[in-house]
């Protein structure tokens, strides 16, 4: 088998295990969402545009900036250091107020902390990881790894009324929302 197919078949089973751990999460703990991610220079913004929307229909504006820019450095992560599928994942917990953004790729190897130099161009984003997020880590899957963090949100957010119709915005159908949704 090639290495491109194995790492394919390792990516698409960790996808499906981020979907259902988002739907889980979604039903316990509040709200979550998932998607793939573009395996190109694009994922990176297409990440921060899908944070900033889910966060502003949640009523979390506030911390979009903040959040854009940690899975940003994730993101760039992940298609530095992995090649295969890239998930984005987010859940939001209303009673423990924290917000918690996940990358997971094909990679089984965690991430290395690196110092950068002062006059080094990389090598900073775990660091920003360190000064901005509540919390991070990432913990190994079957099928690669998730690089996770969670910011405080301290305060309520808006949730989808609920109805007796299964919502778009929860759980695994939120990946088929495409930006502006």
């Amino acid at each position: 088998m090639s290495l491109a197919r194995l790492l394919r078949r390792r990516g698409d089973a960790a996808a499906v295990r981020v979907k259902g751990l988002a739907r889980h999460l979604g039903r316990v703990h509040g709200d979550a969402v998932c998607w793939p991610l573009d395996q190109n220079p694009r994922a990176p913004s297409q990440a921060r545009r899908l944070i900033r929307d889910q966060l502003a229909r949640w009523g979390l504006d506030e911390h979009a900036d903040t959040a854009g820019l940690l899975a940003t450095e994730l993101v760039t992560n992940a298609l530095t250091h992995a090649r295969g599928p890239i998930c984005l994942s987010m859940a939001l917990s209303p009673r423990k107020r924290r917000l918690r953004c996940g990358i997971t790729d094909v990679s089984p190897l965690p991430p290395r902390p690196h110092r950068a130099r002062h006059d080094e161009e990389h090598g900073r984003g775990l660091q920003l990881l360190d000064e901005l997020a509540s919390r991070w880590g990432s913990r190994q899957t079957s099928g690669g790894k998730t690089v996770w963090f969670e910011l405080r949100t301290g305060g309520a957010a808006r949730f989808p009324r609920l109805s007796l119709r299964p919502s778009i915005h929860r759980g695994i159908k939120a990946s088929a929302l495409g930006p502006g949704s």
